[in-house]
């Protein structure tokens, strides 16, 4: 096993982390996990051993990079035999895309809807989107 360091930054978090199932465990070829998502890999058969390889490399953070492999970002890759997760850090992007299709550039409009402590911590962090964005929001995301 080997790992790299997590930094943060902001909202900012990176990292790279090998994770090798022992051999009498992975005796398997590894294909089974190609074009699945994280969240089916990390619950998976192997879980168990991968969680352990997070938790050795990642010591207090790795709460956090399996909070990551959560939110998914595309299926897993296989490739020489390795397989490759992806995933991203809990926001809004989901929201944003619906509002974003919605066309009416109503954007903070929904977050009246939202628990209230998301709420201040999202406008806390994000700010209210700039001009370019809310043209954009109103132009269903074409530029004009």
């Amino acid at each position: 096993m080997e790992g790299h360091k997590m930094m943060k930054k902001g909202l900012l978090l990176a990292g790279m982390m090998t994770v090798a199932l022992s051999a009498g465990a992975h005796a398997e070829d590894i294909s089974w996990a190609d074009n699945q998502y994280p969240s089916a890999i990390m619950k998976g058969p192997h879980a168990a051993e991968i969680t352990a390889g997070i938790h050795k490399i990642a010591g207090k953070e790795a709460k956090t990079v399996i909070n990551l492999l959560s939110v998914e970002t595309g299926p897993a890759h296989v490739i020489n035999g390795i397989a490759y997760l992806a995933g991203c850090q809990p926001h809004m992007c989901m929201n944003f895309a619906t509002i974003a299709f919605d066309g009416n550039g109503n954007y903070w409009g929904y977050l009246k809807d939202m628990d209230a402590s998301y709420t201040h911590t999202y406008e806390k962090t994000f700010g209210h989107p700039s001009p370019e964005v809310l043209k954009l929001l109103k132009n269903e995301g074409i530029q004009k």
